[in-house]
């Protein structure tokens, strides 16, 4: 029986996925319009900076996806040494829905995450540069 978490946000219950089930049973009952405001409540991750990121990192259902990558590949997929971190592959940027998509996240040593995120935050810093050298950024 494969199970995956529950689609509304901010819940983290194990849902039948063979049975087609989206929802688990309290948010099944909850009407499309409910589950529609609830989702609009997330909004301000869409375009969110780092400040709000630690919320994100700390919700149930970021804990329960980081949780079940980590059981489901338990190795490094750069360097094959036991996983202790879940990198996200695309840079989120505050966005909830790529910040929870399973396709975009890895599951990675910390020594490799070191480097990847250095690499990013070097990428980061030479577009910026390169943005304000053509005038696209006034500060």
């Amino acid at each position: 029986m494969r199970k995956r978490i529950c689609k509304a946000p901010g819940c983290c219950r194990l849902v039948d996925m063979d049975k087609g089930e989206v929802y688990c049973i309290e948010h099944k009952a909850l009407g499309r319009a409910e589950l529609e405001r609830r989702r609009l409540n997330h909004a301000p991750y869409e375009n969110a900076r780092h400040n709000a990121w630690p919320e994100m990192y700390n919700s149930p259902k970021w804990k329960a996806i980081r949780q079940a990558k980590l059981k489901e590949q338990p190795f490094c997929e750069i360097c094959g040494l036991e996983a202790t971190e879940v990198h996200h592959r695309t840079p989120h940027n505050g966005n909830w829905a790529l910040f929870l998509d399973w396709d975009n996240l890895m599951s990675i040593c910390h020594e490799c995450h070191l480097k990847e995120t250095q690499k990013e935050s070097r990428e980061r810093q030479k577009q910026r540069r390169l943005e304000k050298e053509r005038g696209h950024i006034w500060y």
